[in-house]
């Protein structure tokens, strides 16, 4: 874990990657629970609910994703399911929060094909807080994305998970700490501002 930089709630965005019901109740998950993932997720949601901060809750149409492999068979020919998943933190349905946002995907990352970047940059943000499943996926995808935008980067280990536990071990051990900083969620809830 490396030293995190000054976080200034207001140039900063809490990035939840794909927490809903139908990639949460994937058979394996780990090395944290699906249950313990959503936890220190919504502890961080709670810290930063109403502040200057914004929260942004990012869901991905799983239909839509399987069509983006021209090399396999598929049934759907191209055509587009609506996303039925449901976002699991209580932020993404709090009608009292004003600073939360929710972004749907149809690829890995949460940037391309979406207008995340530029909510980001018309907010002056250009810190990112990011967890979600899975940490060798979509975390990653946008993990990757927000470095080459030249983002400030802050993944929390406990608040991501993989079906594969090896891969997000190796993923917080050797590839998020060359894109910016890896640290737990108490030491993030330790090192916001009051």
């Amino acid at each position: 874990m490396s030293n995190l930089p000054q976080i200034n709630l207001a140039h900063t965005a809490f990035v939840a990657i794909d927490l809903q019901n139908n990639i949460l109740a994937a058979k394996t998950i780990g090395p944290s629970s699906a249950d313990q993932v959503l936890k220190v997720n919504n502890r961080l949601a709670e810290r930063l609910t109403n502040t200057a901060a914004l929260i942004v809750q990012v869901t991905v149409n799983v239909h839509s994703v399987q069509t983006l492999f021209p090399f396999k068979e598929n049934d759907q020919n191209g055509s587009t399911t609506p996303n039925t998943a449901q976002l699991m933190m209580p932020i993404a349905h709090d009608p009292f929060a004003k600073n939360v946002m929710i972004i749907n995907k149809q690829n890995p990352g949460a940037f391309f094909g979406t207008d995340l970047d530029l909510q980001l940059r018309r907010r002056g943000i250009d810190t990112i807080i990011l967890t979600g499943v899975s940490s060798s996926n979509g975390v990653y995808a946008t993990a990757l994305d927000a470095y080459q935008q030249h983002y400030r980067l802050i993944t929390v280990s406990d608040a991501c998970a993989d079906r594969d536990p090896e891969s997000h071990q190796f993923f917080f051990a050797k590839i998020f700490p060359r894109v910016g900083w890896v640290t737990d969620s108490e030491t993030l809830l330790a090192n916001l501002p009051a």
